[in-house]
């Protein structure tokens, strides 16, 4: 029940064959999405099909369900399944789900560390995973003391075409303050976000910084200033589940839970901004990341903004609130996860190409700013279908 018109579902089909490869030869089924007619969270017309699922032969199913009452319309209590639910959680079976606010907080951070002081979040406030990504933003940008504007879809919801939408969100894009970090619950409504910012002729990312989930290359490069998106493990997310259908299928108690995780932020024009009024800082930022590539000292970047030192770290404590050369690191470590996200480079090849002067003090570094290493890292964001 799994598509492929999406990035988390074709990561997710290819940690399932991952499993099947070097575990159980699993023959599997994928059905169409445009079998699909009817809305998620209609009744669907194939039912009874689906009540049949072993008499067709099937022994486990991974699929959506929009809630606990769809879920009990379409799968035999006791038949082996793992979940994405879509309104809310599904007791009593395996689902998978998002853990609690890490995906939220890594996009403030995101808007934090390039000095955003305005917020705003758009989600889809029926669905329960949107709303997570919500509470994490919401929770990490007030820790950080400020607010976030969210914005509320006109009623009735099940009534609601985009075309309808979009003039409320024209609206709402252009009352909020400018410059301001949006974060949206995923690439698909970052999309319409996009085309209402269109209409609404704000410009991105001066004035509206836009920053989507999911990392879906076809939509982030599709929308223009290309989107900036979070990754998440989709891949090793369909391993698991698998691994845990398995369990099911042969009688053995599966985990409650499998948890969807953020791996980075993969940077593109729509959040590539800077929103810090202090220009000893910005321009200090600004000379920091137009040298990712190389090695760069403190007093590099004191020569840089003309300044001293000391005047230089007090502004960097008050605006930042880190060191310069603590931002230098983060920088130097920014570009290393994308490197290793994306290219099957070495690591003393990434290192060179990060300002680093050698393999280990990239590893230590890298280690003391992630909590992995550079190969644990690598394993759980690269997308090759082992």
């Amino acid at each position: 029940m799994l598509g492929c018109s999406r990035a988390s579902e074709r990561g997710m089909l290819r940690g399932v064959v991952r499993y099947c490869r070097f575990h159980s030869p699993w023959v599997l089924y994928r059905e169409p999405p445009f079998y699909r007619k009817p809305p998620y969270h209609e009744q669907p017309k194939t039912a009874r099909a689906w009540t049949r699922l072993r008499e067709q032969g099937f022994d486990g199913i991974i699929t959506f369900a929009a809630n606990e009452t769809q879920l009990r319309a379409i799968l035999p209590p006791d038949f082996p399944a793992v979940i994405l639910p879509i309104e809310e959680k599904i007791p009593g079976r395996c689902c998978i789900v998002e853990k609690a606010s890490t995906v939220g907080r890594m996009g403030a951070e995101h808007f934090l560390d390039r000095g955003f002081t305005r917020f705003a979040f758009c989600g889809y406030d029926h669905m329960f995973w949107s709303r997570i990504r919500q509470n994490g933003f919401v929770q990490r940008v007030a820790r950080a003391g400020f607010t976030v504007h969210l914005y509320e879809p006109p009623r009735p919801l099940n009534r609601l075409t985009w075309e309808a939408e979009q003039a409320s969100m024209v609206t709402w894009l252009r009352s909020l303050p400018k410059s301001v970090g949006l974060m949206v619950c995923n690439d698909d409504r970052a999309q319409q976000v996009a085309e209402a910012v269109k209409a609404s002729q704000v410009r991105v990312p001066d004035e509206i910084a836009i920053l989507g989930v999911d990392d879906d290359d076809m939509i982030c490069e599709l929308i223009h200033p290309a989107l900036s998106s979070i990754a998440m493990n989709f891949e090793d997310v369909g391993y698991e589940a698998a691994a845990q259908l398995d369990r099911q299928m042969n009688g053995k108690t599966a985990r409650k839970e499998i948890h969807l995780r953020p791996t980075h932020v993969h940077t593109r024009q729509s959040t590539d901004v800077l929103a810090v009024g202090d220009p000893i800082v910005a321009k200090a930022l600004r000379f920091i990341r137009t040298q990712a590539a190389h090695v760069v000292s403190v007093e590099d970047v004191v020569e840089a903004t003309s300044t001293s030192r000391r005047l230089l770290e007090r502004h960097f404590k008050d605006v930042v609130g880190a060191t310069v050369y603590r931002e230098i690191q983060r920088t130097h470590i920014e570009r290393a996860c994308r490197m290793l996200a994306e290219t099957n480079w070495s690591l003393a090849e990434i290192a060179r190409r990060c300002g680093f002067s050698n393999p280990v003090h990239f590893s230590i570094a890298f280690k003391r700013h992630m909590r992995l290493t550079p190969q644990q890292h690598r394993r759980t964001v690269t997308n090759a279908n082992l």
